[in-house]
């Protein structure tokens, strides 16, 4: 008798302990992937407390894909003990206090993604959160659990100059317009762009330029997909052209920019990089976590007017025809 007793005990006690506060659970059903960056309209946790239920209590959430895999759990040994009294009213929760940071624990490929760029990838996922107790972590109310999914977004693809394309000395000296296409899908807030520029030199690939020179162009473009540069480089036109045999600007199979630029031709290689309206990295954790695009690389004639390319710019598909001629 006196172990039935205790069973029955035991269970009413647990029940009462699940049914003494009240949660309901509101999560963005397309939220940012930055959690970071959840606000008020991405998730509100709303606790209530029925007469007399004063108690301490831990958020245990669980985040899984739609699969099932788990990406993240609370470490309930270290989380934040909260203190729920309905003298105080009903208690609201935001994703700081839901899903911190700092006592979540990520695995496999989302750790991965949120130490590089602090954004899930894109997916669908659903939260579950409940409310434990601190010591034994039994359950004081029941389970709310809501899907969300965090958008794939194709970063701007660089337009003009195309890669590889060709652009007269004269034009280029006046202005050199770069579009790029915005976006996809159309996300919430303000981007910016940023359109940077560098120059090839002798003997290094674009990509090496990239990373290691100065940019000649570093500029912030807002609201737009389209930037009317000026440049000031003192570009000159090459003397003493005779195209008997090839020569020039060329790029070999392994990337690598050949030739004299005081010759023949400048090369340029030029990127967007999307920020966000905090001035971070705009992307997903399935994109790279800087947010540059992938980049092009177009050229300046240098050759005299009668050897350039005649109307407008065009791109050409083997850059080692590109020019001709050498040096008397």
């Amino acid at each position: 008798m006196k172990k039935i007793f205790l069973i029955a005990a035991i269970c009413f006690t647990g029940h009462f302990c699940l049914a003494q506060f009240n949660t309901n659970l509101f999560v963005n059903t397309n939220p940012p992937g930055s959690l970071l960056s959840w606000g008020r309209k991405d998730l509100t946790y709303i606790i209530s407390a029925g007469p007399g239920a004063v108690g301490q209590a831990v958020i245990k959430s669980t985040l899984k894909t739609i699969d099932g895999t788990v990406a993240a759990t609370t470490n309930l040994t270290k989380a934040r003990v909260i203190t729920i009294n309905p003298a105080t009213g009903t208690l609201i929760l935001l994703a700081a206090d839901v899903i911190p940071l700092e006592t979540m624990i990520f695995n496999g490929k989302f750790k991965t993604s949120m130490d590089k760029s602090g954004k899930l990838p894109a997916g669908g996922y659903i939260l579950c959160v409940q409310l434990v107790r601190p010591v034994d972590f039994l359950p004081l109310s029941t389970e709310q659990c809501k899907n969300f999914t965090v958008a794939a977004f194709q970063l701007p693809i660089p337009m003009m100059p195309a890669n590889e394309m060709v652009l007269d000395i004269e034009k280029a000296k006046t202005a050199i317009t770069f579009r790029w296409t915005p976006v996809a899908p159309r996300p919430q807030g303000i981007l910016t762009y940023r359109v940077t520029v560098f120059e090839v030199l002798p003997n290094q690939t674009p990509m090496q330029a990239l990373r290691s020179n100065q940019p000649l162009l570093a500029k912030d473009i807002v609201g737009t997909t389209q930037f009317i540069w000026q440049p000031q480089l003192g570009l000159t036109i090459t003397k003493d052209w005779d195209n008997t045999e090839e020569m020039g600007m060329k790029i070999d199979s392994g990337g690598v920019v050949h030739g004299d630029p005081d010759f023949d031709a400048y090369a340029f290689i030029w990127t967007i990089q999307t920020l966000d309206s905090q001035g971070a990295p705009f992307g997903d954790g399935n994109i790279n976590g800087d947010g540059i695009s992938e980049p092009n690389v177009f050229f300046i004639d240098r050759r005299p007017i009668e050897k350039r390319n005649s109307g407008q710019p065009s791109r050409v598909e083997n850059i080692n025809n590109l020019i001709k001629g050498k040096r008397n």
